[in-house]
């Protein structure tokens, strides 16, 4: 099939309106400023210097980028975190406990300082792990104004509304185009869907401290061992992450996943999201997922479903050749189905397979297979692939018949991910006309 190029041009320069540079320069601005001024990473090591710090807000920004649906999740679990901390706080008695002192916690803002008896430095404390110790008269609750944590925090304001801004302009003149019947190009059109994740995780993250680098220190009122003890947890048993990890530590089925592909980039030597070199760790990791609840689940939704769909608006779109259309229509209707199957398939395996309880049993079950098929150079292999992680920690093991077909789901995506990328940049080779006709904004002003 021959595509008809007439009404086509090649580069287009500017002076008479849009051009091509102008329509790649205003995307690509667009795209950063929505990837780079809507992540938050957590609260660095303290020995970590202004690259470190540059990095874990790098990497949070490249996976926005290459999958902002990756993005959404982490905001989305973190502002879940945030509001069941305030709900615990408020039925205890603290009344004082904000959504911001709830992310500052899970962000590893506070930090708690063992006695000598216990040979540990000090670690981070989610925001559940500060709960049940503070409950229990372990540690004192921390006396802190919301206004101190704000102060702390270098959030650019000026930044973020510019970037609103740009946002809301580009989607009105996006769409005043498709009512005006001008072309919209692909590149357009996908970064529309960052706007889109842009402003679902800027609300989420709307309280939550910017680039805040001091941790608060508390020191407990008895030692780490006996805490451990007192929940019935020996002092010797391994942990993974804190001593105290045991009190809040719910790997859920997307972040089992994530941490799961994150291990893998790693073996690859594409090391996206370092995890802290100590034990006890001394930051919280900014990949850690919290489980999401019901009002995420509410946003999250509608939310992925216009995701997935919006790049369907290309489908009668001129591209340069038939091939690049059929694949182009091939990664979007791809893209659709994962977010549409893709979130049935999350929310049964959710369910069946690693609801607390449930993990605990599967764990159990391993063993005894483990113990039963110990020559079984298969069965080796499949506990292999089960658990990559090189701790060999039991709190992110994925059985295999969930492993097998998420993992060809989410391959599949990435090749269509990087189709769409791919055609947003090659296609301006070749756009029609209208491509570079600016929107008629006099047809809205009224004549008098």
């Amino acid at each position: 099939m021959n595509i008809t190029r007439t009404n086509t041009r090649d580069w287009v320069s500017e002076p008479d309106g849009r051009g091509t540079w102008g329509i790649l320069s205003t995307c690509v601005l667009t795209i950063i400023l929505c990837c780079w001024t809507s992540v938050s990473p957590n609260l660095p090591a303290q020995p970590d210097g202004a690259f470190r710090k540059w990095r874990y807000k790098f990497d949070l920004a490249f996976i926005t980028l290459l999958g902002s649906e990756f993005l959404l999740m982490l905001a989305l679990g973190q502002w879940s975190s945030a509001r069941r901390s305030v709900h615990d706080f408020h039925e205890a008695g603290y009344k004082g406990w904000t959504i911001t002192h709830a992310f500052f916690a899970d962000m590893g803002g506070f930090q708690i300082e063992p006695p000598d008896i216990d040979l540990l430095p000090p670690f981070p404390l989610d925001a559940k792990q500060l709960y049940i110790l503070v409950k229990g008269g372990y540690i004192e609750y921390p006396r802190l104004e919301e206004d101190e944590i704000k102060d702390k925090s270098k959030s650019d304001g000026v930044a973020k509304l510019i970037t609103v801004a740009q946002a809301l302009w580009f989607s009105l003149n996006c769409i005043t185009r498709f009512a005006q019947g001008l072309v919209v190009t692909t590149l357009e059109i996908t970064t529309l869907s960052f706007i889109l994740v842009f402003l679902v995780t800027s609300y989420c993250w709307y309280h939550k401290p910017m680039d805040v680098n001091i941790p608060i220190i508390l020191k407990p009122k008895k030692s780490v061992a006996i805490i451990r003890s007192n929940f019935n947890q020996n002092y010797e048993s391994k942990w993974y992450e804190t001593p105290l990890e045991f009190l809040s530590r719910d790997e859920w089925f997307y972040s089992r996943f994530w941490r799961y592909y994150i291990q893998i980039l790693h073996y690859m030597h594409i090391p996206l999201f370092t995890r802290p070199e100590r034990q006890p760790y001394d930051r919280i990791p900014s990949f850690s997922i919290p489980r999401v609840n019901t009002q995420a689940e509410i946003i999250c939704a509608p939310t992925i479903l216009l995701f997935s769909s919006i790049f369907l608006f290309a489908w009668n779109s001129d591209f340069p050749s038939a091939t690049e259309k059929l694949l182009w229509r091939l990664a979007s209707v791809y893209t659709l189905t994962y977010g549409l199957l893709g979130g049935l398939l999350s929310l049964y395996l959710h369910k069946k397979m690693f609801q607390p309880g449930l993990t605990k049993a599967m764990s159990q079950a391993n063993v005894k297979r483990k113990i039963g098929t110990e020559n079984e150079w298969t069965s080796r292999l499949a506990e292999r692939f089960r658990n990559i992680d090189p701790n060999q920690d039991p709190n992110l093991e994925i059985p295999l018949r969930a492993l097998i077909p998420v993992t060809l789901f989410c391959v599949f995506y990435c090749v269509g991910r990087g189709i769409i990328l791919t055609e947003d940049l090659i296609g301006l080779r070749f756009l029609p006309e209208s491509a570079y006709q600016t929107v008629s904004w006099s047809k809205y002003v009224p004549h008098w």
